[in-house]
């Protein structure tokens, strides 16, 4: 069995692809020791050749192809290949720092976590820092509750290393073709996993592209990003649900801030891209009749709290008011 697969979905990603691949190579692993699953997600562009080209030098990449499934699905598509005892996904404008990888299998292969967490960093193209995230419990083992109730918790699914086993027990996969699966990925692996730890290692380093949904000023692409969150939030009370009577301590703490942080970003999303007031109402009365508008509880991005208190829980009003003002004065 190798030691860690790394899952890496192309799609339209040529010129990135060079530098994440070589970036596995400078570890102290030996090919023997880990795998690197490339799903090729029927990419636009010679992705596909860079690939083949770089599988030459290598024997522990497998190269899969498949009808476009999205971001997600090619993970999936990856999961169900791999072999190693530990995942790692890794996106393809995204590369690890040299020799961080052999420590993070070790600590977590010792301790026989579900999951490990470590830090990483956002670059620009220039490779300029633009931040860094990092958090550490001393090495504690504690559930993914406890882990996501105690600390600053970062949603990716690329700062994490899986063990293989916890994920295929569990029946983990992404949700298909929607933005914002890692938190829906995430919230369900937190939640059923028994043996977390964080470390504040720096072992990735990802690009702060503004070709990203995040960054992007598409505004339909906004708009499937909003609807894609309700969904989620739908997917999430769903699982909750299957676990209502669950009394254990952190249980409705975790749901709680969960549910209303993906409420908070759905509707920072619409302020923040100028949304139509009409629009927006519709979408609050949407989550209201699935039963999913939640502002009630406080989320620990300092900024994003302030605007549900003010915009979101306080007086709805005040929404209305300031996209006019940010509208009018182009804000």
């Amino acid at each position: 069995m190798k030691q860690i697969s790394i899952i890496i979905p192309v799609y339209n990603v040529a010129k990135y692809l060079e530098k994440c691949i070589n970036s596995t190579y400078n570890q102290e692993l030996t090919e023997n020791e880990f795998e690197i699953i490339a799903v090729d997600d029927e990419s636009p562009d010679d992705s596909l050749q860079v690939l083949n080209e770089i599988k030459k030098n290598h024997f522990n990449i497998r190269v899969i192809s498949q009808k476009n499934k999205g971001l997600g699905g090619a993970r999936n598509t990856g999961l169900l290949n791999a072999s190693g005892e530990y995942i790692l996904f890794l996106d393809a404008d995204d590369y690890y720092i040299e020799n961080s990888l052999k420590e993070i299998y070790t600590i977590a292969k010792d301790s026989s976590l579900d999951i490990l967490e470590f830090g990483a960093q956002g670059v620009d193209i220039s490779e300029k820092i633009v931040y860094e995230t990092a958090i550490s419990n001393n090495y504690t083992i504690q559930s993914g509750i406890h882990h996501y109730n105690n600390l600053k918790y970062m949603n990716s699914a690329c700062n994490k290393l899986y063990k293989r086993s916890f994920l295929e027990e569990n029946k983990l996969f992404f949700v298909e073709k929607i933005y914002g699966e890692d938190f829906e990925f995430n919230t369900r692996a937190l939640y059923l996993a028994k043996r977390t730890m964080a470390i504040s290692n720096i072992v990735a380093k990802f690009l702060q592209s503004e070709e990203s949904i995040t960054r992007s000023n598409d505004i339909e692409k906004k708009r499937k990003y909003a609807n894609d969150f309700i969904d989620i939030l739908q997917r999430i009370d769903s699982f909750r649900l299957n676990f209502e009577n669950d009394k254990s301590e952190g249980h409705d703490q975790f749901f709680n801030e969960r549910m209303s942080i993906l409420n908070v970003d759905l509707f920072y999303i619409t302020f923040k891209n100028n949304f139509p007031i009409s629009e927006i109402l519709t979408l609050k009365d949407i989550l209201k009749s699935k039963g999913v508008f939640r502002t009630n509880y406080s989320i620990s991005d300092k900024k994003k709290n302030l605007f549900r208190m003010v915009f979101l829980n306080f007086n709805f009003l005040f929404f209305r008011t300031a996209l006019m003002l940010k509208k009018t004065f182009k804000i």
